[in-house]
């Protein structure tokens, strides 16, 4: 299923690479309520890691273009906002099988740790489910309040994540 997914992507990104930033979840509730494991298989609430704090939340795979294009910029994006009420995390798309990769991933391009994983019972991704995420990368910035106010995927537009992370304070 995944394989087909992916591929129905790719396509989709050849033939229209002018698909909408937004995904289809609405903005403005909270982030649905959700444990992810780390990988080293530590369970991770996202709402009690972000609680009382801005949140920039990057849903990534390892073979991602656009991954590695944005992934440098929102990385400088949250070294901007290092020592205020304000927290980096993100979640890998790629499985449980891929979680070394993601590791060895994570630690040459300098993201925080821990590496999250989107996986849940039954082969489920509940992070990319709950939030309708179908590309990534996936960019999501929750505020203060843990209100999700922006939610873009594939080419972040970086303005609008900088100035949702500014209006999240």
């Amino acid at each position: 299923m995944r394989k087909t997914l992916c591929l129905i992507l790719a396509a989709l990104t050849l033939l229209a690479p002018a698909l909408p930033a937004a995904a289809l979840s609405p903005v403005g509730g909270p982030l649905p309520a959700m444990t992810l494991p780390d990988a080293d298989g530590r369970q991770h609430d996202l709402r009690a890691e972000l609680q009382g704090k801005v949140g920039l939340i990057i849903y990534w795979s390892v073979s991602c273009p656009h991954c590695r294009k944005f992934m440098p910029q929102l990385l400088e994006l949250a070294r901007r906002y290092d020592g205020n009420p304000f927290v980096l995390i993100h979640v890998n798309g790629d499985g449980q099988a891929m979680a070394p990769a993601a590791v060895a991933y994570a630690k040459e391009h300098g993201l925080p740790q821990p590496v999250l994983l989107d996986v849940g019972p039954d082969d489920s991704e509940p992070f990319a489910e709950s939030l309708d995420l179908i590309a990534t990368p996936g960019v999501a910035v929750v505020d203060a309040r843990g209100n999700l106010r922006l939610l873009q995927e594939l080419e972040p537009d970086m303005a609008a994540v900088e100035k949702a992370v500014q209006e999240g304070f």
